[in-house]
């Protein structure tokens, strides 16, 4: 069987999609030498990210993801013709797109989250109403869909009345990197480089409405008098979309520095602030998978997070859940996890355990029997 697999959404800065792409390849290198794949990228990290091996080839294209309009027209008309010619059997869209006009190829696409529907407000009105277009269209065409929680499911059936049968839910992991600190250092480089100086709780990803940073900000401004001493806030994410109400929340509630804002930083530097953080505050108001619990808990730091969307499914019973609606119980629930040495022992015990359940290898297992499904 040949597969096709659209790697494009490796790009640098490297999103969430990025690293799902990157590890589900490698992970397919570890432990299929049997089908043969033919990866299409669009720049030269194909080379840099994968280990050259037999079964697998590398088609480049000049065409971006990024650009939709140019991008999506290119995979639904152009690409089907390409991967005829390559006799490929089954083609994988791993970023909610597949070709919408196609011969006689199987097609998986995988569908991380379905925001322009449950929360359009909470993005562009032009992109959620494209985005709304093409998952329609997409979750109709496509053969298989992978959906990367249970979550995620319930909405496909829910909102876009997806038949069960069609969906295989396929969860994410997080890197072997992502551990306890061992070195003993208390982070000082890393404190250093990002003005932090002492105690923080931490919170990642973009700067966008959805992420829940005013309620945020919001509840830390009420907590942080009764924290046990200075406490900061550190928010590690890049600007989004639609941030402009957060950058002017902390101008307003912010007390000199006491509300960190890195930008983007590698993995590197995250997995550093993970480990030294007092503990991960994620109150989103939803997610598709909600990788910064699971990167959080490997880590062994506890973790607050929602009690709503795929949370309490991705963190178990090792998480504060907390309705992200509430200001006051998320500032609580700050409050409580700062003051309790025993109360962040066993969350750090319990998070630790819920990561292990959680692998890549599993990933790339659980996607293969999806593509040998349409063999």
């Amino acid at each position: 069987m040949k597969i096709a697999i659209d790697i494009r959404t490796i790009n640098k800065p490297r999103s969430g999609v990025g690293y799902y792409v990157t590890n589900l390849i490698q992970n397919l290198q570890e432990i299929d030498k049997e089908n043969n794949y033919c990866l299409i990228s669009n720049n030269g990290e194909y080379k840099n990210t994968f280990r050259a091996q037999p079964n697998f080839e590398n088609h480049t294209t000049c065409i971006s993801n990024e650009n939709h309009l140019v991008g999506d027209l290119w995979e639904s008309f152009y690409l089907p013709g390409l991967l005829e010619r390559k006799k490929v059997s089954v083609f994988h869209g791993p970023a909610f797109m597949v070709p919408l006009i196609r011969r006689s190829m199987g097609t998986v696409v995988t569908i991380h989250d379905i925001v322009s529907f449950i929360m359009p407000d909470t993005i562009p009105m032009k992109y959620a109403f494209y985005m709304r277009n093409l998952i329609k269209m997409v979750s109709r065409k496509a053969d298989r869909i992978i959906s990367v929680s249970q979550s995620t499911k319930k909405d496909l059936i829910t909102w876009l009345d997806v038949p069960e049968e069609k969906i295989t839910v396929v969860h994410q992991a997080v890197s072997e990197s992502f551990r306890p600190a061992t070195n003993g250092d208390g982070g000082a480089d890393i404190r250093r480089r990002f003005g932090i100086r002492g105690r923080y709780m931490l919170f990642v990803g973009n700067l966008e409405p959805r992420k829940n940073l005013i309620r945020l900000m919001e509840a830390f401004a009420l907590a942080r008098d009764r924290l046990g001493g200075p406490v900061q806030l550190v928010i590690c994410g890049k600007k989004g979309w639609l941030y402009s109400g957060i950058l002017k929340t902390r101008e307003r509630i912010r007390r000199g520095d006491d509300i960190v804002i890195t930008d983007y930083v590698n993995e590197n530097d995250l997995l550093g602030l993970y480990q030294n953080a007092e503990m991960l505050v994620f109150p989103t108001r939803y997610e598709g998978f909600g990788m910064p619990a699971l990167e959080a808990m490997a880590c062994g730091t506890p973790v607050i997070t929602s009690n709503t969307s795929s949370m309490p499914e991705i963190t178990g019973s090792a998480a504060i859940l907390v309705n992200p609606s509430d200001v006051e119980e998320i500032s609580e629930a700050m409050i409580k996890m700062a003051n309790s040495d025993s109360l962040r022992k066993e969350l750090r015990e319990k998070g630790l355990k819920q990561a292990k359940l959680f692998s890549w290898t599993n990933t790339a297992r659980e996607t293969l029997d999806v593509y040998r499904s349409l063999a």
